[in-house]
């Protein structure tokens, strides 16, 4: 998930379009040989009903920003050497499923120059990830801007149940544009995985290399839909905000609607009800066009004796004057919570998904760990990507729920409303700009620590050097209605080390060269869960819980580097895509084992510490200041809030 800045945006957007031209070995990620990467949602499945140049029957389909198939966000990209170039997307089962059983018959292709003759393609990728040899080519000239190429007589492709197809074209770059700097490819949006391919070799020998950061090619599919019905409403999308409310809030929706037939509906309407209470209607008399969507943001008032707890809103999407839904995908469902009493945060945990293998883990990992050494809030946690040498085979999981790009992470597994992830990432702005990404976390944690928790979490535990067992007592408070909204809460405790020595991949930042240090040191890298990776239940006594835990310190493991981290969500036996937005983190907290180093001896004569203050962006101060504000105040290992009026 990307938190847009929208005036640095606008800054950094001019900038990439004058620097970014090149096409280089350091934004190039090589696809493993015989696979291909699936490619991600785009921001639009389909193009509005009239494209220039297609029949009222005929749809551009493929990775489109906002509304208008046209779009170019980056024009002139080039590889900076002469030579022939095969370039592609793959488009996956995710934009390809509302045109199951059309017809393929065409490619478009935007140029920022005339490229002469070139051989376009299309080829289906197998499940297993190879691509086939044989498929539709068409050979035609290509002009500046967008070129609608047509395949032969009645040459064309079915699409058929969870495909993948790999569409592009043979880009030769001439002597002449290498030498003005101007080359002659178009993208469009943010990067998305598969969005960018290109065949060539950029450091790890001749084959497909997945390019980054630099938005999909403007390649895309001309989709025959005449056998789609006329009328098809579907709900994309229904969202009511941050997901814990109180009594009385105003409930802010945003809903998208999409028409996937084939015929205009005139007017439409939005019925939304709140559990069982009665059904309130937004009627819109505007037209919602064929192969289009609608974006609304009905509002509604919870009741004032709305009970604490989980609540529902169901909303219905009508056609004109139709009483009843076309289908069931025109009805979909939100649940969020309503809390009367909660308590402070006293830390966010974050989580990055991070890999060995990934070049920007070198420029993101250390600007994470000066944060977190900054910024008593943050309680940081590596999870690296499955298959590598630091990866913990427990957690795998969580990069297929989180991880869309690498490294990248969450905030107490929280999701921000209207985003297209749980996850954030901070790679471009690392890359380009590294000063910002301090202030960006910072900005992002405070957001978090201010939202509402029903759980602290407080560590004590107790080394036992000679048999290197670690006795963990947890107990913490519970807000009033806490298990009206959680459940029997769920405790969830693992272990980091810090300075693990193991290989990864880092450049060059002036020359854009990867290499493997293997030597490079590690930080706050997940060792083991101590409790299910789900977490274990808590024994709850009226709003207090406690828990007891045992683990063994692995004998490689140095118990200085150690930190313990625990975290409190709901319960659930499996995590899916269906409930992780349920999985947020509560409270969170964390013990660093070097101030128990040997052992957490038992001494009830030891002294309390001292109270540090920071601001929230984790500046220290010496004492709290008059000027008004919130402040962090760390005593120990237990962080508090605290204002100042």
């Amino acid at each position: 998930m990307k938190r847009h800045f929208l005036f640095f945006l606008l800054v950094a957007f001019a900038l990439t379009m004058q620097a970014q031209r090149r096409i280089t070995g350091a934004l190039a990620t090589p696809v493993t040989p015989g696979q291909q990467p699936a490619a991600l949602s785009s921001q639009q499945h389909a193009a509005p009903a009239r494209v220039e140049g297609l029949s009222s029957i005929q749809r551009a389909v493929g990775f489109i920003a906002g509304n208008d198939p046209d779009s170019i966000t980056i024009k002139g990209l080039m590889v900076g050497e002469a030579g022939s170039y095969p370039v592609a997307v793959a488009i996956g089962p995710d934009i390809l499923a509302p045109y199951v059983g059309c017809q393929v018959v065409g490619i478009r292709i935007a140029a920022a120059q005339s490229l002469g003759k070139s051989n376009t393609f299309l080829r289906t990728i197998s499940e297993q990830g190879i691509i086939s040899s044989s498929g539709i080519d068409k050979s035609q000239r290509l002009y500046e801007g967008w070129n609608n190429v047509f395949f032969n007589g009645d040459t064309s492709l079915e699409i058929e149940e969870d495909q993948t197809l790999l569409v592009g074209f043979e880009y030769n770059e001439t002597e002449d544009m290498a030498a003005s700097d101007q080359g002659g490819l178009c993208t469009v949006g943010e990067s998305k995985s598969g969005g960018f391919l290109i065949y060539t070799d950029y450091g790890s020998g001749l084959g497909w290399y997945s390019i980054n950061q630099l938005g999909a090619l403007c390649i895309q599919l001309i989709v025959d839909v005449s056998n789609l019905p006329a009328r098809a409403l579907s709900l994309s999308y229904v969202d009511t905000g941050f997901r814990y409310k109180k009594a009385g809030d105003k409930v802010e929706t945003y809903i998208i609607a999409a028409n996937n037939g084939r015929e205009d509906v005139s007017s439409y309407s939005l019925v939304c009800q709140l559990d069982d209470e009665a059904p309130v209607t937004f009627r819109y008399d505007e037209v919602l066009h064929q192969q289009g969507n609608a974006h609304q943001q009905p509002t509604l008032t919870l009741p004032a004796d709305i009970a604490v707890g989980a609540h529902q809103l169901q909303v219905t999407l009508l056609a004109e004057d139709d009483t009843e839904p076309l289908s069931e995908d025109a009805v979909m469902t939100s649940r969020f919570y309503v809390y009367d009493k909660y308590l402070q945060r006293q830390k966010n945990y974050v989580e990055q998904y991070n890999s060995q293998d990934a070049y920007m883990a070198s420029i993101v990992d250390p600007i994470f760990e000066e944060v977190a050494g900054q910024n008593p809030s943050m309680a940081l946690v590596n999870v690296y990507a499955p298959g590598t040498g630091l990866s913990l085979p427990d957690a795998d999981y969580l990069h297929e729920l989180y991880a869309y790009t690498l490294p990248s992470f969450t905030i107490n597994r929280s999701y921000f409303p209207g985003e297209a992830y749980i996850a954030y990432d901070v790679n471009y702005y690392a890359e380009q700009y590294a000063v910002l990404v301090p202030g960006i976390l910072n900005d992002l944690m405070i957001q978090d620590l201010m939202q509402p928790a029903f759980a602290t979490v407080n560590l004590q535990p107790t080394y036992h050097a000679d048999t290197r067992e670690l006795d963990i007592e947890v107990t913490g408070d519970l807000a009033e209605g806490a298990t009206d909204i959680l459940g029997t809460p769920s405790l969830t405790l693992l272990l980091t080390e810090n300075n693990v020595k193991a290989k990864q991949v880092i450049v060059n930042t002036k020359t854009g060269r990867t290499t493997t240090d293997n030597n490079y040191l590690h930080h706050h890298v997940l060792r083991q869960f101590v409790t299910s990776p789900l977490g274990n239940p808590v024994n709850v006594n009226g709003l207090q819980y406690t828990a007891h835990h045992q683990v063994t310190l692995d004998p490689s493991w140095d118990v200085n580097q150690l930190t313990l981290i625990g975290f409190i969500t709901r319960q659930a036996e499996a995590v899916t895509d269906d409930n992780v937005m349920e999985m947020d983190v509560t409270g969170c907290n964390s013990f660093s084992l070097a101030d128990i180093t040997g052992i957490h001896t038992v001494d009830g004569e030891q002294k309390e510490a001292s109270p540090e203050y920071f601001t929230l962006d984790g500046r220290r101060v010496e004492t709290l200041q008059s000027q008004p504000g919130i402040y962090l105040i760390r005593q120990g290992q237990n962080v508090r809030k605290i204002s100042v009026r």
